[in-house]
């Protein structure tokens, strides 16, 4: 935990035009080596992960304005944690709000829709998995250890021992609720779409992008990502498609941050958009 005069975080919100440039403040404000540096500011924009000083973050802010980089620093203690996400498998979408049920059907959590904040959609590619098929017969355990008590080598194919079971993408969606602040994780093939009533479709597939719609028509007010416009209207599946659950999860948590950094710019100089 970052000490009293060690409790800043560095947010980028864009990728720098210069990245050496970057690498150079960075390194040069808090000692770290050029190298280090670098690899964070390719992986831009995100959260600078290690901890600041507060005169560390007012040189680097300083010199990010000057490169024209969009910037901000938080204090530790108050940079919103939405981790864990809470998985959610039956929620309608109602005339004024969003309810969510629990496993046995009791209203577990309800959010109007003023409240909601932001929704975050993205496609997670899972990786593939090998699994054991079935476990050999009593001959062929018996044989395999008495060939190894005698140090006879018996090869085990790996088709034998395993399979390769594919996995496909799954689409998913973080929604943000505001006061309180939670964050709740919906995935594609873990919903029952009941709500959905007659606009339900055979597969989970189809549902989900429905589901979405349904949401996003009702919660007029939210902040809606790029990454769940592009998943919605078939853009390029790089500008929608994340690693894991976790990867959704931060890239849902610095587009929250965007949106208030935008909110707070836009109010400072009269504008919109």
């Amino acid at each position: 935990m970052p000490s009293p005069d060690n409790a800043y975080r560095l947010v980028l919100f864009d990728a720098p035009e210069d990245p050496q440039a970057v690498r150079d403040l960075l390194s040069g404000v808090t000692g770290i080596h050029p190298t280090d540096a670098m690899q964070w500011v390719a992986k831009a924009p995100g959260v600078w992960p290690r901890p600041l000083r507060e005169g560390e973050v007012r040189e680097l802010l300083d010199g990010l304005y000057e490169m024209k980089v969009p910037a901000e620093a938080w204090r530790a203690d108050v940079l919103p944690n939405l981790a864990p996400a809470r998985s959610i498998h039956d929620a309608a979408c109602l005339p004024e709000g969003w309810r969510v049920k629990g496993l046995r059907g009791e209203p577990t959590h309800w959010v109007p829709w003023d409240k909601v904040e932001l929704v975050c959609v993205g496609r997670i590619m899972l990786e593939d998995e090998f699994r054991t098929v079935a476990p050999p017969g009593w001959v062929k355990a018996v044989s395999t250890g008495l060939n190894a008590m005698l140090h006879r080598p018996h090869a085990i194919t790996r088709q034998e021992r395993s399979m390769r079971i594919p996995h496909q993408p799954v689409g998913e969606m973080i929604l943000i609720r505001k006061e309180p602040r939670i964050a709740f994780r919906v995935a594609e093939n873990r919903m029952t779409y009941a709500s959905l009533g007659e606009k339900r479709l055979p597969t989970a597939a189809e549902n989900f992008p429905v589901y979405v719609r349904e949401i996003l028509g009702r919660a007029t007010d939210c902040y809606t990502t790029h990454s769940t416009e592009a998943f919605l209207q078939g853009g390029d599946p790089a500008e929608y498609e994340f690693p894991s659950s976790q990867a959704l999860l931060d890239h849902a948590t610095l587009k929250l941050l965007w949106s208030w950094y935008r909110r707070d710019r836009d109010a400072a100089t009269g504008t919109e958009g």
